[in-house]
Formats: structure tokens, sequence, C-alpha cells
């Protein structure tokens, strides 16, 4: 009992730290996207499912094929551009971030990259939304 009231004392992850932890995440690699559901809202993993079919038949892979194009393009984003918190803004249970980014990879672009990401409270915070500009 006494672990069940110290587990509910936990300091909560911050939004930024959490957005960040699954950045460098997928950098390494996430291995499937019931791994990558961890960090997301019951919102943004019902779009996730819900557009794999239309991805599996435009492809013309299986959900295992799609997962892992996905994750690898994910993957690949995440290793080649390194971010760096330009805003918070939390307002109850929304958490709306702003990031520059930079390309490491040697990409030319001249224009400035950013990230602008919305995370909402479900008992810890999880990712929403996710906007990048190239």
């Amino acid at each position: 009992m006494l672990l069940t009231v110290l587990a509910g004392c936990q300091k909560q992850e911050a939004p930024d730290a959490l957005y960040e932890r699954y950045y460098q995440k997928s950098a390494s690699g996430i291995a499937t996207l019931e791994e990558e559901a961890h960090f997301y809202s019951a919102r943004k993993r019902a779009d996730v499912e819900q557009k794999i079919p239309a991805m599996m038949k435009m492809m013309g892979k299986t959900r295992d094929d799609v997962a892992r194009v996905y994750l690898d393009m994910s993957q690949t984003l995440a290793r080649c551009k390194k971010i760096e918190l330009a805003g918070q803004s939390v307002s109850g249970n929304v958490a709306e971030l702003t990031y520059r980014q930079t390309d490491v990879c040697g990409s030319t672009s001249t224009s400035p990259e950013s990230q602008k990401v919305r995370l909402v409270n479900e008992g810890g915070w999880k990712i929403d939304h996710v906007e990048i500009s190239l």
C-alpha cells in the first residue's frame, strides 16, 4: 500500500522532457508501433491506426512493412534534425511546444525549420500532434 501512495506522489515528467525523450528514442530506433504508441495520446493512436489500412493499400505492403517504413522515416528525421526548445505554453491539460530545428546531415535548406508539438495530459503527458516545417 505504501508503494501505491508513493507512486501517486511521483513528480510528473514535464511536456518538453517527454517529447525530447521520445525524440531521442526515435533517433535510436523505435522497434514497433506499439512501443511508439506509448508516447501518443488516445486520439493520436486512433489516428495512426486509422491511416494504416490506406497506406497498406497505397504501398501494396503488409501492416508490418508499412510500420517499418514509418518507423524508419521517423528515425531518419530524428537523427538528422537537432532540436532546441524555443517556446512552451501550458494551459490546463494542453501543452504547446515550439522547437527550432537544425539539419545535421548536410541538407542545404536555407529556410528556418521548426517543429510545433501539442501534448495532452492523459495521466501523464502524451504527444497529440506534431507539425514539422522543413
